[in-house]
């Protein structure tokens, strides 16, 4: 549990600092090709040529959270933020997938949660909003455990690990 409290940190730290070095100064529209200067851009352009690499942390990340036993939600939550924030499009298309996968009867309620979950949010990594992010996720936590743990588990809510 400390082990993944501390690599959430540092994950948290790393998300940090990309979204401050792509959107600084609040400037929260999109930017394409964005140059920092100073030592940052090599990492920038790395993730540029790659950005798989956050790709695969989000969609761990979120089916962890989301889907197994997770015992650091808190921990977790911090840096699922900026990662949703630095790849909204990926986001998008992984939370289709996590819907499409539900039983056509669940797949509404499975939307709706999703929306609950960026209710509220702005896009920024303040505290406040950070927070409100961790509390829209733990309902959804929540909603998701009540639904596996109901009756006739089994055919409510896929928890297969969601990839693109």
């Amino acid at each position: 549990t400390m082990i993944c409290t501390g690599c959430c940190t540092t994950l948290d730290h790393i998300v940090t600092y990309l979204f401050k070095q792509l959107y600084p100064k609040g400037n929260y529209a999109r930017r394409k090709n964005a140059v920092v200067p100073g030592g940052g851009d090599l990492f920038l352009q790395v993730l540029k040529q790659h950005p798989e690499i956050l790709q695969q942390i989000l969609s761990t990340v979120l089916n962890v959270i989301m889907f197994e036993d997770c015992r650091n939600q808190w921990s977790m939550s911090r840096p699922l933020l900026g990662l949703i924030l630095l790849n909204e499009e990926y986001f998008n298309q992984l939370r289709e997938n996590i819907i499409r996968s539900q039983p056509v009867d669940k797949q509404a309620t499975m939307a709706q949660w999703f929306e609950n979950l960026m209710e509220g949010i702005e896009r920024n990594l303040l505290t406040r909003n950070r927070d409100r992010f961790t509390q829209n996720l733990s309902l959804l936590i929540k909603d998701i455990n009540d639904t596996l743990k109901g009756p006739y588990s089994s055919a409510n809510v896929s928890n297969d690990m969601m990839t693109l």
